[in-house]
């Protein structure tokens, strides 16, 4: 029989106290702490003290709602950070050939989309379009006229451009290199296995075309990434709750910066109205002059009747 426990029973150091204090985190919206475990705390001071020298608070109020601001600031942009991430989930279960797919293009040109297809704002200058364009027609014409020959060695010369950006895109992939050392013909290994080399050069092919029709499918890509991401129901639905967690946070950011400010302006009107009426107001000692000289004038004149009087 097991025998109860009683008192403490979780950790006792304080970095475990600290970190089973986190157990319940989920999101980290509701965290008291302004720090999460993940995050790096000395980041957080250096954060903190460039808002307080932004804002320079003068007295305590002002300068909790300074840390105040700092602290929203930080779960804002934290909040930001979880959104990102979360998009990027979503693309992450779409693949080059699904989106393939999707757009509408046959199986086997689908198999062989490449990663830039996932990137709709992908760029490929006039000239690398025109390139792509002229050693597509060469790989078209290889294909209709000499694929399947015996050995490429009598055929690389009639495609000497084709052949050349395919050696480059080979090499990384794949060793011996496509070309002998002395450039002067195909390494024995290529000749002796030319069905091998047409599958890669069908390969390169299918890159050359996506590379000379991208501008064409761009809007095709983009209209169906945004229906890829909005068929994500649950992802989308979390992505939109942290929008919304996002906008709070920046909203409350900026209620707390008029405060602060509206307080700012509020004590500057203050010492100015404080200051515009000591400047109008005659200083105490200067009103106790002026009375002594008054009562001294006015008890002095009786005085001067009399000795006239008496002179008399």
């Amino acid at each position: 029989m097991t025998q109860p426990t009683h008192g403490q029973t979780g950790p006792k150091s304080i970095p475990g106290k600290r970190r089973s204090s986190m157990n319940a985190l989920k999101s980290g919206i509701f965290a008291k702490t302004p720090v999460l475990p993940f995050e790096d705390e000395r980041a957080y001071q250096r954060h903190v003290k460039s808002i307080l020298n932004s804002l320079l608070p003068e007295d305590a109020l002002q300068a909790s709602l300074a840390q105040q601001i700092a602290d929203s600031l930080w779960r804002g942009t934290r909040q930001e950070l979880r959104a990102s991430l979360h998009r990027e989930e979503i693309f992450k279960a779409l693949t080059p050939k699904i989106l393939g797919g999707l757009i509408g293009l046959e199986q086997e040109r689908a198999n062989h989309a490449p990663g830039f297809l996932l990137t709709p704002n992908y760029y490929l200058s006039a000239k690398e379009t025109k390139r792509a364009k002229s050693l597509l027609a060469h790989f078209e014409h290889w294909q209709s006229n000499a694929k399947g020959v015996a050995n490429y060695q009598s055929v690389w010369r009639n495609y000497l451009d084709l052949f050349t950006d395919f050696a480059i895109w080979l090499k990384p992939q794949i060793s011996p290199e496509l070309f002998m050392s002395n450039g002067q013909g195909l390494n024995l290994a290529w000749q002796q296995n030319p069905k091998k080399l047409e599958e890669y050069l069908i390969c390169f092919g299918h890159l050359l075309w996506y590379q000379a029709h991208f501008d064409g499918l761009r809007p095709s890509i983009r209209t169906w990434m945004a229906s890829w991401f909005f068929l994500q129901g649950r992802h989308a639905k979390e992505v939109d709750q942290l929008d919304e967690v996002v906008i709070k946070e920046r909203r409350l950011c900026q209620s707390l910066l008029d405060s602060y400010f509206k307080m700012r302006k509020s004590q500057i009107e203050h010492i100015l109205n404080r200051h515009r009426s000591w400047l109008l107001e005659k200083p105490q000692t200067m009103q106790g002059i002026e009375e002594h000289v008054r009562s001294t004038s006015t008890s002095a004149a009786p005085d001067s009747r009399q000795e006239e009087r008496v002179s008399q």
